[in-house]
């Protein structure tokens, strides 16, 4: 795993309050319930997006998610 890819978990397994191996785990499974936990986001809209096309193909599309896109397909 690329130096980017570990510095992007660890950030993530702090503010999820998880270990970076439970975040890697979860995600790995597609369990947004045990991810966004934590957070004040509601698990029932992000599986709404993931599982509605339009709406995924929308998300990806963002410039945010671009250059999250971008950062981790750099080796």
């Amino acid at each position: 795993m690329s130096d980017k890819m570990n510095e992007l978990l660890g950030q993530l397994s702090k503010k999820l309050n998880m270990s970076p191996d439970q975040v890697k785990s979860a995600a790995g499974r597609g369990d947004y319930d045990s991810l966004l936990q934590n957070t004040d986001c509601d698990a029932s809209q992000v599986r709404e997006i993931l599982s509605d096309p339009e709406k995924t193909k929308q998300l990806l599309g963002s410039p945010q998610a671009q250059a999250i896109m971008k950062m981790l397909n750099k080796k």
